[in-house]
């Protein structure tokens, strides 16, 4: 039941809980009658202002929400919730709330004096309030988690705040809440998050720890001010993705070859480029996991950490502190280092100590933000850094991008255009087929389902060393590393089309032309 519950959330992008979790408000338990609750299967979460988050199993009866907001005259969002957790969390809160009533009797003049108090009332209101937020900023935080979402985005608007996920690199929709609750929501993150609750008009950075669907996420929370309120955009962080092997990440069989005998060298400097959020970091920990072992001292610094590896050596930027890339690279090279992860490289200074790092003898792991392999090489002599010191030190340059997979359960076969055929640019005697997206019950409706990695893999020889020293353009350097076997960013994305794993339009949206 629940894994049927599961698909239809993902199908029609409503948020599905379990309602036994929530410390459900008398209160708000009841706006809906006790008889009316278990005839429709709907429990009462929690509501802001005339907004009521009902859990409910049947999202496709449109008379229970009209039959809600006829009974409680408010607006109801509904959440799914599967019909046995309902059942339970109906008899479980009506039971408790029976026994509270008995004893409340039981102590009639005590409980009154208290309830007569104005301070009492305050106070109650107070905690009635906090505990709605609470459990709010609970089912989003479980919602984004389950559906696999890699950052929530709470966006203020002027009548109301929309909350979105980032599944598989794309930004979608999921609810809205009222405009007046933002900042009891806001507030609420900011306390988890240890930022000052107090300050609205900077942005602020913090983390915190939340426990979802049996696991433990690291969450990174930004907020910044608009005109409507404070924007707030939290990314998260679960470990499991950083103990991805390296055949999941999407390498074939002769990249695997060429990566292994790469990342066990003795010394050198080893790059991944890309633009943010195309899995550089994923590919680093995957390799750093491959690699690790108790004979070699592992170091790493990052901007932040966003996964916990075991046995190896961890920290992380704090400017305010003076702890920046350059000054954790000279403490580090004093600490016995077999190998070395910087996060990125950022400026002259770092990259001049990965090098003179990388030619005493360790093996140093960092990224850049360049659109292909060899426009890195260009990117680092335009900061000035010697170009022999370049060509001697650098072993490998990883390009990547990340690209939606189509659905296979959905996936459409079509005779491929002359257009089409012209942008794969392949020959118009072609008799195979393409594929393009649907959309079905598996995938939610958006026709992909997961992602897998592009790669451009450039390992220099001679050739290309001395056209490195020579201060070659990045086109001139990549037609010679085709010469001699690599397989471009648009070639890899190209074969995935051709084999039916991604659409043409995933490859253009992604920009691999």
């Amino acid at each position: 039941e629940e894994e049927v519950i599961q698909m239809v959330s993902e199908q029609l992008r409503i948020p599905w809980i379990d309602p036994l979790t929530y410390k459900i408000k008398k209160r708000t338990l009841n706006l809906i009658r006790e008889e009316s609750a278990k005839r429709l299967n709907v429990v009462p979460l929690f509501h802001f202002e005339n907004v009521l988050t009902v859990a409910c199993a049947d999202q496709n009866n449109v008379h229970v929400i009209d039959e809600l907001s006829e009974e409680t005259v408010m607006e109801i969002n509904i959440v799914l919730a599967t019909e046995r957790n309902i059942e339970q969390a109906l008899e479980l809160h009506h039971r408790v709330q029976s026994d509270e009533e008995l004893e409340t009797q039981q102590h009639a003049a005590v409980a009154t004096e208290k309830t007569d108090s104005p301070s009492s009332n305050i106070v109650s209101t107070e905690i009635s309030i906090d505990t709605e937020i609470i459990e709010a900023v609970n089912m989003l935080m479980d919602s984004a988690v389950k559906m696999g979402a890699s950052d929530i985005h709470i966006d203020p608007r002027e009548k109301d705040v929309r909350i979105r996920f980032r599944v598989d690199g794309v930004l979608q929709q999921y609810y809205t809440i009222p405009i007046k609750s933002l900042p009891s929501v806001i507030s609420r993150l900011k306390i988890l998050s240890g930022m000052d609750i107090a300050e609205t008009r900077r942005h602020q950075d913090g983390r915190f720890r939340y426990e979802a669907d049996n696991a433990i996420v690291d969450v990174r929370c930004a907020t910044y001010p608009t005109p409507q309120g404070e924007k707030i955009v939290m990314r998260i962080l679960d470990a499991s993705r950083g103990q991805i092997a390296l055949d999941k990440l999407g390498f074939d069989k002769k990249m695997t070859a060429q990566w292994d005998q790469i990342v066990h060298a003795p010394h050198g400097l080893v790059l991944v480029t890309g633009p943010t959020g195309s899995g550089k970091s994923t590919t680093l920990y995957a390799t750093l996991n491959v690699i690790n072992s108790v004979e070699i001292n592992v170091l790493t610094v990052e901007d932040p950490v966003e996964y916990q590896l075991d046995n190896i050596n961890q920290s992380q930027i704090n400017e305010k502190a003076g702890i920046t890339f350059s000054a954790s690279l000279r403490a580090m090279l004093r600490l016995d280092p077999d190998i070395i992860m910087v996060g990125e490289m950022r400026d002259r200074e770092t990259i001049e100590l990965a090098i003179r790092a990388a030619l005493t003898g360790h093996l140093v792991f960092s990224t850049l933000h360049t659109n292909d392999a060899s426009s890195a090489y260009t990117r680092i002599l335009n900061m000035g850094v010697d170009a022999f010191l370049v060509s001697s030190t650098v072993r490998a340059v990883l390009a990547q991008r990340l690209i939606r997979r189509l659905c296979p359960q959905c996936k459409k076969a079509v005779k491929p255009t002359k257009a089409m055929l012209k942008y794969l640019k392949i020959e118009d005697d072609f008799k195979g087929e393409l594929f393009k997206p649907v959309g079905c019950f598996a995938c939610r409706n958006n026709g992909y389902a997961g992602r897998v990695g592009v790669y451009e893999l450039l390992i220099p020889n001679e050739e290309i060393s001395d056209m490195v020293n020579q201060h070659a353009t990045s086109h001139e350097i990549e037609k010679v590393a085709i010469r001699e076997g690599m397989i471009t960013l648009n070639e890899a994305a190209r074969k995935y089309v051709l084999d039916g794993i991604t659409s043409i339009d995933e490859m253009s949206r992604t920009s691999l032309v």
